[in-house]
């Protein structure tokens, strides 16, 4: 990874009405990627990204394939500037845009892979009444040890050494709620999720889904890819298809993530997609870490000049 960038993907959360229209506008990598999406949805895809409605664009479904979208468009615009990664992670959904950047899949069939993804996750959503909640201000053994005790809720997500995500059964996340609040967390409060992403109640997902990849159009990596739950770097498709299925009832060891692909160097991460959601949780992480956004043109230009200046 010698002076090459970490490129981090974000996932559902990062999206807002106006997501992309810049780059549309500049650049016409971002062109060709939205028109590729619009083509394959079937319906004006980029104009829903680009104008709204708000309510629409935040469904989970629609929201995740916004995300990936942007983010590849933003590599293709980075990597034909010569800012090549790394390495690459996704947040959750984000790992298909990583798999995008390391050469594992086209962007179509990796817009296809989060679209069955996300329809099928919806689909066993519906077998249960699942949510996700926040719980800020305990230490991760606080809250899987407040999971454990109430049952029927998983730590989903390592966001931050003091910010866990968890989900599950949805009395049950209410409850752990509860008791994390009487156990002195600072906050605790509901995710607007659809379901309970990276539960154990997420498993039929992964079988599902395993069935659905198609081995014949996925690529070995050609840059390191390290899984957000096995935090592996993965060796070959195989490896990518199998983890792409297994991810989707694991957590998302996110700090753990970062830890591993920081050497403590002068190696800068880049947020390659829509909002900063990532740069947050990387500043709270470990604040010796140099890391950018590229929501915008005008981050990409700096990003474009800041590995002018490391090379």
């Amino acid at each position: 990874m010698a002076n090459k960038p970490v490129f981090l993907y974000p996932s559902q959360g990062s999206q807002h009405v106006g997501m992309g229209l810049d780059l549309y506008e500049t650049y016409r990598e971002a062109r060709r990627v939205f028109d590729q999406a619009d083509y394959y949805l079937g319906f004006p895809f980029s104009r829903l990204c680009f104008e709204g409605p708000e309510e629409e664009l935040n469904h989970d479904l629609i929201a995740q394939l916004a995300v990936y979208t942007v983010s590849c468009a933003l590599t293709d615009i980075l990597m034909n500037h010569n800012i090549l990664p790394g390495a690459v992670a996704g947040y959750s959904s984000g790992f298909y845009a990583a798999a995008y950047a390391a050469g594992c899949c086209d962007f179509t069939y990796g817009l296809h892979l989060v679209k069955k993804a996300g329809e099928i996750l919806l689909d066993e959503g519906t077998k249960f009444s699942g949510s996700m909640a926040v719980i800020f201000g305990l230490s991760q053994e606080k809250v899987k040890s407040i999971c454990q005790r109430v049952g029927n809720v998983d730590v989903a997500i390592m966001n931050t050494p003091r910010q866990i995500v968890i989900s599950g059964d949805q009395s049950f996340v209410r409850k752990a709620m509860d008791v994390s609040l009487h156990e002195e967390a600072l906050d605790a409060y509901h995710l607007h999720a659809a379901t309970a992403y990276h539960s154990m109640f997420m498993k039929g997902s992964s079988t599902r889904f395993l069935k659905e990849i198609d081995e014949s159009c996925l690529k070995d990596p050609d840059v390191p890819l390290i899984s957000y739950s096995s935090l592996d770097f993965l060796p070959s498709k195989d490896a990518v298809k199998a983890i792409m299925a297994e991810q989707l009832h694991r957590p998302v060891l996110w700090i753990d993530v970062i830890k591993k692909l920081y050497n403590g160097k002068n190696n800068l991460f880049i947020e390659v997609g829509p909002g900063a959601v990532l740069f947050r949780t990387v500043r709270w992480i470990d604040r010796h870490i140099e890391i950018m956004v590229t929501a915008k043109r005008e981050n990409v230009l700096k990003v474009i000049e800041r590995q002018g200046e490391r090379q």
